[in-house]
């Protein structure tokens, strides 16, 4: 059980750096896996599995029906957090523990490698593997604060202390102020919950603070080492321009919802709603990305709209009430873990306030084995109607019939990425049969992925410059035009079409006319008006 939880949450974090679909899915089929090691068959039903299911679904009819930019990731990040919900509510004591173990073992080297990076690698902030010291720190917290909260109220992790001291430091390290927030809010949630169950001691908190202090001491004594540092520290400039910066992305954000108030825009568009708006955004320039609007309460009500808010809402308030609701009626031994679980989940909803924890896979991951955790000790007693109903033939089969449907749309993503990277490998290589054949694959596989077309697109333009051949530049123009009907808001397919277009038009057969090209232009400003590829073709 162990060495699959800790399997599957390493895959989960190279395909938070990555983005790409193939870490996903191995993940979610190690957490499947680790469920099945460690399966309990347990009888008792709550509402936190109807809150995390109608998220999902929602997410899922989102990405498939509604937006526009159809994103593998829309299917892949809702299935982490399900299938580690329902793996974590199912698990016995000893498997729960293994896991718990994994977590920490994992999140334990991400923070060495992240004091490594401050110490002695010259970066002045860890973040790991990651891409932002913010995620870093979200991960850290999901391990860091069920430990410190466990210790307000009394339990004392005496071969741990070490790593928790690891953790601690790693958290000052990141010196993200989203993730120090998170981690305060965590612990005054935690301090909330000790006094409700009678539990709260002064020596816990003392022992809480020494812990804390002694990571923030390791910190700057690495920070001090003689080490060549790439990079400057964040000046108090920096952070009020970063300040600054969130406010413009969040007024963007609320700018996007009200168009589109009741369906919204669509799971992850917001990078294309700031390719739009970023007149409203000049701290970003010209170039500058983001997918997120560093506030995932606001980017849910933008992209998956009131609904969607409710159900995200559900998904990160109702847990913490729950649990300061039913905390008394606990038996006393199973308090201090219910404090512990629900005081990581309060540390990620407040993160989630000002950064996007919420759309990195193995902060899913993590969130959703706590919420599974916390289920599994505030859940009652189901019926014996409901138990029957459960055990019925016809809902095995239902079941069995909805998981093959799903393993098979999943399954899609996969292949036309395994495709795509072989035929781009093939290309570069040289070797253009092939590379068409693998790219044309991925096309037919996944057509509403709008990137397979826009890989064709580039090969079959490159070959047509190479060889001026009218075939290679028909299939360049097709596979553009396909690209942008699949995805109408990324820019990138339309620039192609335009470019082959005005390149190659002695090679097609019907070229376009000026003034379909002026049209295609002005859609291309509208989508990303200071995209500078946008603006070196209207300078034509």
């Amino acid at each position: 059980m162990g060495p699959l939880f800790f399997l599957a949450l390493a895959l989960a974090a190279v395909g938070s750096r990555l983005g790409a679909v193939t870490p996903w899915a191995l993940s979610a089929l190690a957490l499947l896996g680790a469920g099945w090691a460690g399966y309990a068959d347990g009888k008792t039903s709550s509402r936190l599995p109807i809150i995390v299911v109608l998220f999902a679904a929602l997410v899922l009819f989102n990405v498939q029906v509604v937006s526009p930019a159809y994103t593998p990731a829309g299917l892949y990040q809702p299935l982490l957090l399900l299938t580690a919900f329902f793996v974590a509510r199912r698990l016995t004591h000893r498997a729960e523990r293994d896991a718990a173990v994994a977590a920490f073992l994992l999140c334990a080297a991400l923070a060495a490698w992240g004091l490594y990076e401050v110490g002695l690698g010259g970066l002045v902030r860890a973040q790991a593997l990651f891409e932002t010291p913010a995620t870093f720190s979200a991960v850290v917290n999901l391990t860091l604060v069920p430990l410190l909260a466990a210790m307000l109220v009394g339990v004392r992790y005496r071969m741990a202390v070490a790593g928790i001291v690891l953790l601690s430091a790693a958290i000052f390290a990141a010196d993200s102020r989203g993730g120090l927030l998170a981690m305060a809010g965590g612990l005054g949630f935690a301090a909330i919950l000790g006094v409700r169950a009678r539990l709260l001691r002064a020596r816990g908190i003392v022992i809480v603070l020494a812990m804390l202090a002694a990571g923030w001491v390791l910190a700057i004594a690495l920070r001090a080492l003689p080490a060549p540092h790439t990079e400057a520290g964040l000046s108090a400039t920096d952070r009020a321009a970063s300040s600054l910066s969130r406010l413009e992305l969040f007024a963007l954000s609320w700018s996007a919802w009200k168009e589109r108030p009741i369906v919204g825009t669509g799971y992850l568009t917001y990078r294309y709603t700031l390719e739009q708006g970023r007149a409203q955004v000049p701290s970003y320039g010209t170039s500058s990305e983001t997918w997120f609007v560093h506030n995932d309460y606001l980017q849910t009500l933008q992209e998956l709209g009131p609904l969607g808010l409710l159900a995200f809402l559900g998904l990160t308030l109702f847990p913490p009430l729950l649990t300061y609701r039913r905390l008394p009626d606990l038996a006393v031994e199973q308090r201090p873990v219910v404090v512990a679980v629900a005081a990581a989940l309060a540390a990620m909803s407040v993160h989630a306030m000002v950064d996007f924890p919420f759309y990195v896979p193995i902060c899913l991951s993590l969130y959703g084995a706590l919420l599974g955790a916390l289920d599994r000790r505030l859940r009652t007693t189901a019926s014996e109607l409901t138990l029957e109903w459960r055990n019925s033939p016809l809902l095995r089969v239902a079941r069995a019939g909805v998981l093959t449907l799903v393993v098979l749309v999943l399954l899609r993503p996969v292949a036309a990425e395994a495709a795509a990277e072989w035929g781009l490998r093939k290309a570069a290589a040289g070797k253009g049969q092939v590379a068409a054949l693998w790219l044309g694959a991925a096309q037919r596989i996944e057509p509403g992925d709008w990137r397979y077309h826009w890989y064709a697109g580039r090969f079959w333009e490159a070959q047509a410059v190479e060889t001026g051949n009218r075939e290679a530049a028909a299939l360049a123009a097709n596979a553009f035009a396909a690209g942008f009907d699949a995805n109408p808001l990324e820019v990138r397919n339309l620039l192609g079409k335009i470019s082959v277009h005005r390149r190659h038009r002695q090679l097609l057969r019907d070229p376009a006319d000026p003034s379909a090209l002026q049209q295609w232009l002005a859609q291309a400003k509208a989508l990303a008006p200071l995209n500078p590829e946008v603006r070196r073709e209207l300078a034509r």
